[in-house]
């Protein structure tokens, strides 16, 4: 089962007196967290809980807790609860909007995103989130850069420092709306559709793929980069190395560099999950492909090797 542990708040306090601000623009940047503490390579959000009046987010991995290149939080907040008031990150912040409606502010302009509608915040620019809507909200959100090994601190909360508005340029091309193909056009492979990636600006990809009954991803396959699945309808099975687990809605899939996988939906029904590339490399071959053999035999030294068949 799925446990989160509620972040203390003298952890939280120590935190905030690292950033050397003001004490009521500290008392701004309060921000629920929970940690999904579910270990391997698939986590599920916990929903257990009734929502409050206040938004709540879980990290569902990090770098203290399976991901090494990204913060990977999945928020929900319900009507006229509010994320953090206005900050920056040092790195790229990107939301998903899963059901609902979000409101988010960046620099001095305010916008409406619904559902697989998405915001890029790029480094540096002030921004917050909340929901005005009358009904609860979810989304995605992910914390990365081109360079998450040097960028990305284990302390999330320090990278966080209290902004005043102020104009950004073409904000509104920071919001846009992925596509969703309907099940009927559904094709065999993954039927993705790129939200952003290196060639539209981002360090990341982010995307969502759509697979219909039967079909999947390509042959088992490693990566030199970190690649996550966020499920968003359906189940999808993945191979993770020898092992196979289903993945459903609400799940997140972190494979890290250099484990062998791939994704195939057993089912009757669509599947759809966003994928997160972490970060983007900058040149192809993107997939390696891996060919799966039988049981290594050792020489142990006490004799001959196995004989080869060549």
């Amino acid at each position: 089962m799925t446990q989160t542990k509620l972040f203390s708040a003298g952890l939280l306090a120590v935190m905030f007196a690292s950033q050397i601000v003001p004490a009521a623009a500290q008392s701004k940047l309060n921000w629920s967290l929970t940690l999904n503490e579910t270990r391997g390579p698939i986590r599920s959000a916990d929903l257990s809980k009734p929502l409050g009046k206040t938004a709540v987010s879980e990290i569902l991995g990090g770098p203290t807790s399976g991901s090494d290149n990204a913060y990977l939080i999945y928020t929900r907040m319900p009507s006229g609860a509010h994320g953090p008031a206005l900050f920056t990150l040092p790195v790229e912040h990107y939301y998903v909007v899963i059901s609902g409606k979000m409101n988010v502010q960046i620099g001095t302009d305010k916008f409406v995103v619904g559902p697989m509608g998405g915001v890029i915040i790029p480094a540096d620019t002030p921004h917050e989130v909340w929901n005005s809507d009358a009904e609860p909200e979810a989304h995605l959100e992910v914390i990365t850069s081109a360079n998450p090994s040097k960028d990305l601190s284990r302390d999330l909360m320090s990278m966080l420092k209290p902004a005043q508005p102020r104009k950004v340029e073409n904000a509104a091309s920071y919001v846009r709306q992925i596509s969703v193909p309907a099940a009927a056009d559904l094709k065999p492979g993954l039927n993705r559709q790129v939200y952003t990636n290196r060639a539209k600006g981002s360090a990341a990809t982010v995307a969502l793929d759509s697979t219909s009954p039967g079909s999947g991803g390509p042959k088992p396959h490693v990566h030199r980069f970190e690649q996550v699945y966020f499920m968003v309808e359906g189940e999808t099975t993945v191979m993770y190395g020898i092992d196979n687990p289903k993945a459903r809605k609400n799940d997140i899939v972190i494979l890290p560099i250099g484990v062998v996988h791939t994704n195939a939906n057993m089912t009757s029904a669509p599947e759809r999950h966003i994928t997160l590339l972490l970060p983007e490399p900058e040149s192809q071959p993107f997939d390696i492909e891996f060919e799966m053999k039988g049981p290594v035999i050792f020489n142990t030294g006490a004799g001959p090797g196995p004989t080869s068949s060549r």
